[in-house]
């Protein structure tokens, strides 16, 4: 059973076969032209030299017969050329002169013209068959009014020789330098994959549990360490995200704890043997902890739905100065504070029961802080509705005013449902905020407490409405509301 010769797979392997397969080639054709450039100048030499002695001899010959090419030519000349004078009688060749008297068969066939040259045994593409004939120069001679043939013949097997040896040499080095590209390949490319392996390692240790970790960077500076930072940068998202997570769940469980624990002590309370307790005293509580319990969860779903991009938003005409107004309306009979208001018709498109919770996010928040006073502003500027909610309690620091938008962020420590709440207020209407398109940031106001903008864009299209608006200017307070605004902060 034959054995199948298989590609290697592997990056090293696949890169390893690639560079030398590139090298081989690129040494074959390189070693191909060489022999042939070879060839091609040892042979043009060889003519050129020839080519001299027909020119020498054929001035000689036209002037002073065989009798001065005699007198001239010693031996055979520079690089043993054999000199020839063809003559023909009755169209048959017979030699008239030679240089080296054995040898009296013509050295060609040829028959120029008087005054023109022919070149036998090479090719205008040079071959390595080609040095195995002689190289022939032949020039036609006018001599006393008959027409000879001058030849001049050298040997062209140093020349082959020196071919020859060339490309052995070349046949011979070929093989080793492929071999020695293919091990210094297989060697870099090794290097360079170690710091891969060492990264793909690293990760498949990776769990949830050890996300801190992170993969080493070599110091190359280059692709290599930028997918070792590339990593590390995931790494550190997976982590962030993870702790984000985990407070979440944690955040959301504690949150839920406290209802259940109230609904389960109240059930364990209620005995049909005790007939001063009744389901008519324990509804309210029920009641308070179910609905506070569904509040949550559906906080929690709308979140959820903005982390996926699933938050719809209705697109409608919406009559911000009067969402503001209804809200002021609704916080001044659930507190005591002096709530004041300046209005500006403002309409923007947009969600109105979403921008409803953000308006009322944002004030009872300013409730739950302020000490006497909460201002509402709503203007128009820069092709935006601007919504601002000031307070005149103890402020956000600078520190901590992105994180006061983060979900189940209280900046009290305390957890409890009358002195704070859940924490995804600011969450939730930043969240709405910006499926609107808009923004919501925080700033310091100035009597000294927090001031919250939010931005929502005006419909490109829409007319100016006029000015003035209701509540403007308005400044009022009132009292014997029962109950206080939510804690949003």
């Amino acid at each position: 059973m034959t054995a199948r010769f298989r590609l290697p797979t592997g990056v090293r392997g696949q890169a390893t076969v690639a560079a030398a397969a590139v090298v081989a080639v690129a040494l074959l054709l390189g070693s191909a032209v060489l022999v042939l450039v070879l060839q091609g100048a040892l042979t043009q030499t060889l003519q050129d030299s020839v080519t001299s002695v027909v020119d020498e001899d054929a001035a000689v010959l036209s002037v002073d017969g065989t009798a001065g090419l005699a007198r001239s030519e010693r031996d055979e000349g520079p690089d043993n050329v054999l000199v020839q004078v063809i003559g023909y009688e009755g169209g048959a060749a017979h030699v008239v002169y030679t240089s080296k008297a054995s040898r009296t068969e013509p050295v060609t066939d040829a028959r120029p013209a008087a005054g023109q040259t022919v070149v036998t045994g090479r090719s205008s593409l040079p071959l390595p068959l080609d040095l195995r004939d002689p190289l022939v120069v032949a020039r036609g001679v006018e001599v006393g009014g008959d027409t000879y043939v001058l030849a001049a013949q050298a040997s062209q097997e140093a020349r082959e020789q020196a071919v020859r040896t060339t490309a052995i040499l070349l046949a011979v080095a070929l093989p080793f330098l492929v071999a020695l590209t293919a091990m210094i390949t297989w060697w870099r490319v090794g290097r360079a994959l170690s710091s891969v392996e060492a990264i793909r390692s690293h990760v498949e240790r990776t769990s949830a549990s050890r996300l801190q970790d992170r993969v080493p960077v070599p110091p190359t500076h280059d692709e290599i360490a930028q997918l070792a930072v590339t990593m590390n940068s995931m790494l550190s998202r997976l982590e962030v995200s993870q702790r984000a997570q985990r407070r979440f769940v944690s955040d959301a469980s504690h949150e839920l704890r406290s209802p259940l624990a109230t609904i389960r002590a109240s059930l364990d309370v209620v005995s049909p043997d005790d007939p001063e307790t009744s389901w008519e005293q324990l509804d309210p509580i029920l009641r308070g902890e179910s609905e506070r319990m569904s509040r949550l969860v559906d906080h929690l779903l709308l979140l959820s739905q903005a982390d996926d991009h699933a938050l719809t938003v209705s697109r409608r005409d919406v009559d911000l100065d009067d969402l503001v107004d209804r809200e002021v309306r609704r916080l001044r009979r659930l507190t005591p504070l002096t709530v004041r208001l300046t209005n500006a018709a403002v309409r923007v498109r947009g969600d109105e029961h979403q921008l409803e919770q953000v308006l009322r996010n944002l004030l009872d928040n300013a409730a739950r802080h302020a000490v006497g006073t909460v201002d509402v502003t709503v203007e128009r500027g820069g092709g935006s509705a601007v919504v601002r909610v000031e307070d005149d309690g103890p402020g956000i620091p600078v520190a901590d005013r992105a994180r006061v938008f983060e979900r189940f962020v209280r900046l009290d420590e305390s957890r409890s449902r009358h002195s704070g709440g859940a924490g995804l207020g600011l969450a939730i209407a930043r969240e709405l905020a910006v499926a609107h398109g808009g923004t919501l940031s925080v700033r310091e106001s100035p009597s000294g407490g927090a001031c919250f903008e939010l931005t929502l864009p005006l419909p490109s299209s829409a007319p100016e409405p006029p000015t003035g608006g209701s509540g403007a200017g308005d400044q009022a307070g009132s009292t014997g509301a029962t109950g206080s605004a939510s804690s949003i902060r």
